[in-house]
């Protein structure tokens, strides 16, 4: 698995750790680095996935909500939510990944972390989303 997928994954799991228990970012990172070997440079493309997502999640929420047609962010599963989460921060605020390969990226994981539906939901919403943030 390529490095940055790797911490694109550690980084939904961090997500859906924080999201389901409402547990402090800090320590959750804490907690993942403690009990994994990752190396350096994974763990800081990792932090910045995670801790970009949760700083600016209101707006990433409201992104989400504006373009997910009839689903509300609660009925949502939470893997999916999560990996919506982040390729979304990845789109809106990374300059230096290119919003396809957040999108490609995305849908890999779902696929093997998600339903068989999940990868074309997400698919779909982060299509609507890149398409409504072009500059």
């Amino acid at each position: 698995m390529p490095s940055r997928r790797q911490s694109r994954v550690v980084a939904m799991q961090m997500l859906y750790q924080i999201h389901l228990n409402a547990e402090p970012v800090q320590l959750v990172i804490k907690q993942f680095w403690h009990n994994r070997d990752t190396p350096a440079t994974n763990r800081q493309f990792t932090q910045q996935l995670v801790e970009g997502t949760t700083t600016n999640l209101e707006a990433i929420d409201a992104e989400l909500t504006a373009t997910s047609n009839n689903w509300k962010l609660h009925r949502m599963p939470i893997v999916d939510l999560s990996i919506l989460r982040l390729a979304t921060y990845e789109i809106l605020y990374v300059d230096d990944i290119d919003a396809a390969t957040s999108i490609n990226e995305a849908v890999e994981i779902a696929k093997s972390y998600s339903t068989p539906n999940s990868p074309k939901f997400i698919n779909g919403i982060l299509d609507n989303i890149r398409k409504r943030n072009q500059n």
